[in-house]
């Protein structure tokens, strides 16, 4: 049901030249029915970009945390990686990035102040304080 559903949303989209919004927890899906991608983190956009670049190359260690704790592309008998910690009690938010507490590449900067969403490279915006860091993987800490 649910692949019918995405592709008559498909449907209609190309028949009455519309845009979709789409909000979902399922990566996955995402992926599958949209041109771009926003990842919300506590209210606030921390990642925009095409979906091809979220994919193949997240920038924000949520978007990251997300890809990394999916079914998608991983083998059966592997390791499905979490976000350690937990979400942050909304109604009382930290001064500086909402993910601070989570997030293995946090520094005294991050939880003074909120960064800001800033362009990458065209049509990608992050907003983190330190957007390139990444592991010799190539994959974000």
């Amino acid at each position: 049901v649910q692949i019918q559903i995405l592709l008559l949303l498909r449907e209609l989209q190309r028949e009455m030249d519309m845009a979709v919004i789409f909000v979902t927890h399922d990566i996955g899906v995402a992926q599958e029915v949209s041109d771009r991608i926003g990842v919300m983190y506590a209210g606030r956009f921390v990642e925009m970009a095409p979906t091809r670049d979220i994919i193949r190359s997240p920038r924000h260690p949520y978007t990251h945390g997300l890809l990394a704790a999916t079914i998608h592309g991983q083998r059966r008998g592997d390791h499905i990686q979490t976000i350690p910690g937990a979400p942050p009690n909304l109604a009382h938010l930290p001064e500086g990035c909402a993910f601070a507490e989570r997030c293995a590449r946090t520094a005294p900067a991050c939880r003074a102040a909120m960064p800001a969403l800033a362009p990458l490279s065209p049509g990608h915006a992050v907003r983190c304080r330190d957007p390139e860091a990444e592991t010799s993987a190539g994959q974000p800490r």
